[in-house]
């Protein structure tokens, strides 16, 4: 039987193993015990100091300038180790504000003034200055300047017991220095920014045209005071600053008669073009009329938006149809008169006529002069405009008097009617020029006779009510059509009915009786009834007024 033998390897020394137990902790020395606490001290003065610097940094960022300045000295006087100091803001070389610790204000008021002062000096000089105070007392000012012109807009000002700071101090200053700078200069930005854009609102809220600006994306849309009294918007709602005028452009499309052309027109103007010509709308069913035209605004060649200008031209045009249809009304009186003049006049020339022939002619003839005579003088006064008190003097005048005494006067104009004058007992003395009350009871009561051919009763009546005066004018004639009444004393009216158109008349007397009446401080009206008569009422202050 074989014998079997088993390989064994020969018998080696294991490999080193490590021990399970912990190495020796060599003991630490005393100075290795100081330099950590130092360290760790160190790091917690550096992680102090640049929660300090967060801090400031924040402030400067996101709070006001005066919450800012008491933040940044708070923390500055921390990070130099100090009590007492303080930051002067500086307006147009002007003290403006100032924050303070352990510093008076009237101290620093005071430092300020004074020419020789360490605050006049760095904020002269442009640098930091230093001088002594008491004994181991100091005080430094160092000047805050403007990054974008150097000129000083601050101060800061410090108190400190050595004479000179350390550099690290010296760069926590400077740094603060050079941070508070920037930010003032950021706000001072700020606030010209809001003033001019404010200024910008105060100029297009005083323009009397309705503007209405569109930015070239459509975000924004502003519409000035005009806009908004022209076109009152469904919801009233407006920040301050920038307009978000939405609803008033809507309002606008509502109301404008044709929106559509308006729509297309806004639409050339977005796509880039301007139309050099203006439009014509109209609002509201025809009572407001509009001509509008735009302009593109563009800063240095970039285009921003476009301006709409909408102005209510609607007086314009009723001026425009009244002095129309004045000169046709003009032209036709005058045409009439004058043609008679010649008529009777070649006749005169061309043939012998017997003695009651001719003057009849020249009868005629005259009459028609003094009637062409009075229309100019009509014309004249209403040329004159509202400023019918130029070159007029004013005085105590007792209208009963005067009314009675221009009786005999209207008597004499016509043999068909009667005049009656009725007063209550009363003063009627005011104030006012007894040419122009002359012109307006002339005016009222001839016009009534004209306007009442066939005859009849005019009564003037005057009675108190008050310190007032009120007198009336009452004919027995035509009448005035209902739809006329709101327009007898506007210039250039005259009643269309063929009563009226029989009678004459340029329609300028009871304009030029209105104007009198309000430069006398008084107040006209009219009732009347066709077929009936009318009456026309005054009414004065019977109270002393300055000529």
């Amino acid at each position: 039987m074989k014998k079997i033998v088993r390989y064994r390897p020969e018998k080696k020394t294991r490999p080193y193993r490590l021990k399970t137990s912990p190495f020796p902790v060599k003991t630490l020395q005393t100075t290795d015990r100081q330099r950590i606490g130092q360290l760790t001290q160190d790091l917690a003065e550096v992680e102090h100091k640049l929660k300090h610097r967060n801090e400031i940094m924040e402030a400067l960022a996101t709070q006001s300038v005066e919450s800012a300045c008491e933040t940044l000295l708070v923390k500055l006087l921390k990070l130099i180790n100090l009590e007492a100091g303080a930051i002067l803001l500086y307006r147009r070389e002007q003290l403006s504000h100032l924050v303070t610790q352990g510093v008076e204000d009237i101290e620093l008021i005071e430092k300020d003034l004074d020419q020789y002062s360490v605050l006049r000096r760095a904020f002269v000089m442009r640098k930091s200055v230093q001088l002594p105070l008491a004994e181991m007392m100091y005080e430094s000012a160092i000047p805050v300047q403007s990054p974008s012109n150097g000129g000083v807009v601050g101060v800061i000002y410090l108190k400190h017991p050595f004479e000179q700071f350390n550099l690290e101090q010296v760069g926590d200053i400077l740094d603060l220095s050079r941070k508070l700078g920037m930010t003032l200069e950021r706000h001072l930005l700020f606030h010209q920014m809001e003033h001019e854009k404010i200024k910008t609102y105060q100029l297009l809220d005083s323009i009397r045209e309705a503007v209405l600006y569109i930015e070239s994306s459509g975000e924004q849309i502003y519409a000035n005071q005009a806009l908004l009294n022209m076109f009152p918007p469904k919801l009233v709602s407006q920040s301050q600053g920038f307009r978000h005028a939405y609803e008033r452009a809507t309002s606008l499309f509502e109301h404008v008669d044709q929106p559509d052309a308006l729509h297309d027109y806004i639409g050339q103007l977005m796509n880039g073009e301007i139309p050099g010509e203006t439009i014509e709308l109209s609002a509201f069913r025809g009572n407001l009329l509009l001509s509008a035209y735009a302009e593109r605004i563009a800063i240095a060649n970039v285009e921003w938006g476009m301006m709409l200008v909408l102005r209510d031209v609607t007086k314009e045009k009723e001026l425009d149809l009244k002095q129309s249809e004045f000169v046709s009304i003009v032209s036709h009186e005058l045409r009439t008169p004058l043609s008679s003049i010649m008529g009777f006049t070649e006749l005169l020339m061309r043939r012998s006529l017997d003695g009651p022939r001719q003057k009849k002619y020249l009868e005629t003839i005259h009459s028609e002069t003094v009637r062409l005579a009075e229309l100019i003088d009509d014309i004249l006064e209403i040329q004159k405009g509202e400023d019918v008190s130029q070159g007029i003097v004013k005085k105590r005048l007792d209208l009963k008097r005067l009314v009675y005494e221009m009786r005999p006067m209207f008597e004499l104009a016509s043999s068909k009617h009667r005049i009656r004058v009725l007063f209550e007992a009363g003063d009627y003395q005011m104030t006012a020029s007894e040419e122009k009350m002359k012109q307006l009871f002339t005016n009222l009561i001839m016009n009534a006779i004209k306007y009442s051919p066939d005859g009849g009763t005019i009564q003037v009546r005057g009675h108190m009510k008050g310190s007032q005066m009120v007198l009336t004018i009452e004919d027995e004639g035509i009448g005035i059509p209902e739809k006329a009444l709101p327009f007898v004393f506007d210039k250039f009216y005259r009643a269309d009915n063929s009563d009226t158109r029989k009678i004459g008349g340029t329609g300028l007397g009871l304009a030029i009786c209105r104007m009198i009446v309000m430069d006398h401080g008084g107040s006209i009206a009219v009732q009347s009834e066709e077929g009936k008569g009318s009456t026309f009422t005054l009414q004065f202050s019977t109270e002393m007024t300055e000529d």
